[in-house]
């Protein structure tokens, strides 16, 4: 028997939220849903718009199934066209990859050498897509962590970890707390990759759903320090099509794109993204927003101002109580949360911010002592409720336009 690579014993499989809906318990996505498939679950675990897919996702990949027949274009023309366009770079400083997982792969396939460096409580697959291009019977690569005082990323303890030829992985906003790097504290990290020839990988899966993200970021082709990444896979709740893109340097994009898999963006997914890319999308993304930073503020209020976030979903400190414990008798309840155990957090659960009506089910259960120590931080509004009624208010903020829905 072949064995495998050494490397493989070392690495973890990293855990996801969501789950398999036909009963298969495990895998990457870290819990069974092991049910009866006639009970509704209510799935917070997962970072996605609630008020997504719009309507004319559903119409873009009815046109693309005339298309499956032929093999889809490798380049991704057309959607680097659309892309081009949106973010105001040349189509050549686009690569366009199956969602987000794919692209951080790429960039250490591409370019991790010897050291890695990233916070202590991120997303999970960075550190093993780093770990993946270790040398075998040689020194792997080194996971340099960041420590996070308060859960915070700090830019000057990033600025103090670099060295010449790392990868800097940051996830902005950050998965799974929730802070969002000002445009200040990206250009002081960036700087120092410059000064010291560092690669910074700046993640921006959940920039979208941030109220005030700045919109002058530096520039990519101002650089060749700089990766960005972004996500149309959770802005417009498509996690089926697998959908996301990378944009950089041209001679960092065509280092990638020789690591990258032919073929690897289907038809389908190539269609929604240059569905979404646009006038349309934007106007999506816009009203859905806001409709998403009205749910939080009532969030925040029912915690009485304890929890924060910057993006669409919470670290939520459980206190006592063991997260996957917590977990287990919401998934009871009908409630999927994700448990932050694999983050580093094992007294933390992340949920999302989802319907109005939904969230009120997981703050219900949330208040109940058997679930969590904190109940005295929640306001009295909700505290041993047994049921929150949902205002005409409350209808009216998760009904879309027909046009966009």
């Amino acid at each position: 028997m072949v064995k495998p690579r050494e490397t493989l014993s070392e690495i973890e499989i990293c855990e996801h939220g969501g789950g398999r809906r036909d009963g298969c318990g495990g895998g990457r996505d870290g819990g069974s849903r092991r049910r009866d498939k006639s009970r509704k679950i209510i799935d917070f675990s997962v970072n996605l718009n609630p008020y997504g897919p719009p309507d004319f996702v559903f119409d873009a990949v009815r046109e693309a199934a005339a298309e499956i027949s032929e093999y889809p274009d490798s380049d991704c023309c057309a959607l680097r066209a659309r892309i081009s366009g949106r973010e105001g770079c040349r189509e050549e400083e686009i690569l366009v990859g199956a969602g987000a997982s794919e692209l951080i792969r790429l960039v250490a396939l591409s370019f991790v050498k010897k050291r890695a460096v990233l916070p202590r409580h991120t997303y999970g697959e960075y550190e093993v897509a780093a770990r993946l291009v270790g040398k075998e019977g040689g020194a792997g690569v080194k996971i340099e962590r960041v420590e996070m005082p308060g859960l915070q990323v700090k830019p000057e303890q990033v600025v103090e970890k670099m060295k010449n030829g790392d990868v800097v992985f940051l996830c902005n906003p950050n998965n799974p707390t929730g802070q969002y790097l000002s445009e200040d504290e990206v250009r002081q990290v960036l700087e120092e990759a410059e000064r010291v020839d560092a690669l910074l990988v700046l993640d921006e899966a959940y920039r979208d759903f941030v109220e005030k993200a700045f919109s002058q970021r530096p520039t990519p082709t101002q650089t060749g320090n700089l990766v960005v990444l972004r996500s149309l896979t959770k802005s417009f709740a498509v996690p089926g099509l697998r959908l996301g893109y990378a944009i950089s340097s041209a001679e960092n994009i065509k280092m990638m794109r020789k690591a990258q898999a032919p073929w690897s963006v289907s038809v389908f997914a190539q269609r929604v993204g240059q569905a979404v890319v646009g006038s349309a999308g934007e106007e999506f993304l816009n009203q859905t927003r806001r409709k998403i930073e009205r749910s939080k503020k009532r969030i925040e209020e029912a915690f009485a101002g304890s929890i924060q976030t910057d993006a669409n979903f919470y670290a939520f400190d459980v206190g006592n109580a063991s997260a996957r414990e917590v977990k287990r008798r919401l998934l009871r309840c009908g409630i999927l949360v994700r448990d932050c155990a694999s983050f580093g957090l094992p007294s933390h659960i992340r949920f999302s911010v989802r319907r109005d009506e939904e969230n009120e089910e997981l703050l219900h259960f949330l208040l109940e002592k058997e679930f969590s120590e904190k109940r005295e931080v929640l306001s009295p509004l909700h505290r041993n409720a047994h049921h929150i009624a949902v205002s005409e208010q409350v209808r009216e903020t998760n009904t879309l336009s027909p046009e966009l829905h």
